[in-house]
């Protein structure tokens, strides 16, 4: 659900030379070092505008600390900065549940703010579903599935997703671009919630 892309415009310059890829890499492998949290595999492929993405990650908190915390729909911005507003719109039960979010991300100088609507279902305490809600939002589409495993005293989150922008990425460094952003956010979420039992 904590989805964070970088888009540009149509018709905005892009200003990637060689040097500067390299100094994107450098920082995002250098902010994602600084994360606590253990990324333990992540993959996105792409066949056109529809995305494939899958990310598995190790929180060191109890399972039942994670699930509530990713849970919390209308404090998201606790477990991730990135987050500016998130918000409950719609509960149809408990299990069922619509949420809004807007997230600004940036790199470099590029930033965007993308909104996101998605009905929410909590199959168990262990699995969550959410689903884009079509023209509510900067997605035309998307399907997004957490899964939470015991580890011991931690919990591995296992994420996948399958989306289609409503915006253009760049075809060329769109992937690339994605997988990093969210690899990095997933860390940072992470290490807040591992932050959170700390103080606790």
């Amino acid at each position: 659900m904590l989805v964070t892309l970088l888009s540009y415009e149509p018709g905005q310059p892009v200003f990637f030379s060689p040097r500067l890829r390299g100094l994107c890499v450098s920082l995002l492998l250098f902010s994602c070092a600084l994360s606590a949290g253990e990324i333990l595999d992540s993959k996105v492929t792409h066949d056109g505008v529809v995305y494939r993405l899958s990310i598995n990650a190790r929180v060191d908190a109890p399972l039942a600390f994670v699930y509530a915390a990713v849970t919390d729909f209308t404090n998201l911005s606790a477990i991730n900065p990135a987050i500016e507003e998130s918000q409950l719109l719609v509960s149809e039960d408990a299990r069922r549940q619509r949420v809004r979010s807007v997230i600004r991300v940036c790199i470099l100088v590029f930033c965007k703010r993308v909104e996101q609507v998605q009905d929410v279902t909590l199959v168990d305490s262990r699995t969550l579903v959410a689903t884009m809600v079509p023209g509510a939002g900067d997605f035309r589409s998307g399907l997004a599935r957490w899964k939470f495993t015991p580890d011991g005293d931690g919990t591995v989150l296992h994420f996948t997703e399958v989306f289609e922008p409503d915006f253009w990425v760049p075809p060329v460094i769109g992937p690339w671009l994605i997988e990093k952003k969210l690899v990095n956010e997933v860390a940072e979420t992470a290490m807040y919630i591992e932050l959170t039992v700390a103080e606790r």
